[in-house]
């Protein structure tokens, strides 16, 4: 999706290389559209980055009928990905490649920038679930940073139980007592994101990586850790150096496990562009203001009618 244009301001992003941390953030409300306000926890005054994701995005649920004409229209983007994960919906992607990719509840749309692309999220068809999902942004580290755009859906990711819980290896990969699961979406930097449903009360034991940082979003429901209870459109970040951490979570629980490696550098984020370079942020802009030819046409979008 897209900043909204009040986002206009040069952020500096980055990881907080915290050895231990046990602090609450609560997430900001911003309107996207006239239906649509988005809870965004990433990048705030307080917490700019966990490893590599420089953006956390939680919208909805928005009922059928206040999405049927949702239309983020064809924006740029530079030096990330973007990861999009419905819950609930449906969403179409159109991009400067050509790409035109329908998403549903449990599908992974990624979409590497790299050195420009341009974008639109519309709704599908006639929509009859609610609208209820997560956007985040990773960061691509400098020497991936103009990398050939290119796009990547995935049908499946997998998906395996942690005690009572159901768990989702969206991105990244995850240790088991048996076995490492490994997502097969693209990715630049050791980073890894999984999703926890539960629909009962219930604690589980989630094993860490010690060098990676991380942070846990609570999508809906309540979880309890760390001696701190973190509520829907909060996140618990937990820094570095941890093994494991034992999670209580009420019933009707949504949570997000954010990890990776602390990024070695800040980056700079400018609307939609992300780089280690304000120049190239500065030159992003620019480009797309005069409609460069690095940005390419989204030939399948199609305006709404008034």
């Amino acid at each position: 999706m897209t900043r909204a244009p009040q986002d206009n301001q040069l952020e500096v992003c980055e990881s907080e290389h915290l050895q231990r941390d046990d602090t609450v953030h609560t997430a900001l409300q911003r309107q996207l559209t006239p239906h649509l306000t988005v809870h965004r926890i990433i990048p705030q005054r307080a917490i700019r980055m966990i490893g590599p994701w420089c953006f956390l995005d939680h919208f909805g649920p928005v009922a059928p009928a206040n999405y049927r004409q949702f239309d983020v229209a064809p924006h740029p983007h530079i030096g990330l990905q973007t990861i999009t994960w419905l819950l609930s919906g449906q969403l179409l992607h159109q991009d400067s490649l050509g790409y035109e990719q329908p998403l549903r509840s449990g599908q992974l749309n990624l979409m590497t920038a790299g050195r420009g692309i341009s974008h639109a999220e519309v709704a599908d068809h006639d929509p009859d679930q609610p609208l209820h999902g997560l956007q985040l942004w990773c960061a691509l580290p400098p020497e991936h940073e103009q990398t050939e755009p290119r796009f990547d859906h995935y049908q499946q990711v997998p998906k395996f139980s942690l005690g009572n819980c159901t768990a989702t290896l969206i991105m990244g990969s995850y240790a088991t007592e048996q076995r490492r699961l490994t997502s097969p979406a693209l990715s630049f930097s050791p980073t890894m994101a999984l999703l926890l449903q539960t629909p009962q009360a219930t604690v589980v034991d989630i094993q860490l990586e010690r060098n990676f940082e991380y942070g846990l979003y609570v999508v809906s429901g309540v979880m309890a850790a760390l001696d701190k209870q973190t509520k829907s459109h909060q996140l618990l970040s937990i820094g570095a150096n941890r093994r494991h951490i034992t999670l209580e979570l009420s019933a009707d629980s949504i949570v997000l496990l954010l990890g990776g490696e602390a990024f070695e550098q800040p980056v700079k984020m400018w609307w939609n562009f992300v780089s280690a370079s304000e120049q190239r942020v500065k030159q992003a802009q620019q480009d797309w203001d005069n409609q460069h030819e690095r940005f390419g046409h989204v030939a399948h979008y199609q305006p709404p009618s008034n």
